[in-house]
């Protein structure tokens, strides 16, 4: 009879081993992917500050191209125009395409 109940302890111990091993493993699985999440977290608020800084950017170039200033330069840098009365001076050699 003693051998019977040493069986039933040593697979009652296993159980309980095996279950707290799964336990373990599942929780340090858990930390582990809770500090992989945190890291994307941290570097999608940095891409989302990079974003919102090109974004200003952005919609300071959109409104000094709205600017009267703005279309001038276009005007004479890219287009060749001249307002009445100027004259245009090119050098010698000067591509004629803008």
């Amino acid at each position: 009879m003693a051998k019977k109940t040493r069986t039933k302890v040593n697979t009652k111990r296993t159980i309980i081993t095996l279950v707290a091993v799964y336990v373990v493993c599942h929780l340090v699985y858990g930390a582990c992917s809770i500090v992989d999440l945190k890291l994307q977290q941290r570097q999608l608020a940095q891409d989302l500050d990079a974003a919102y800084v090109t974004q200003s950017e952005l919609q300071a170039d959109l409104e000094y191209m709205r600017s009267e200033d703005a279309i001038e330069e276009i005007a004479r840098e890219r287009l060749g125009l001249v307002k009445d009365g100027e004259i245009l001076i090119r050098r010698a050699g000067a591509s004629q395409t803008p």
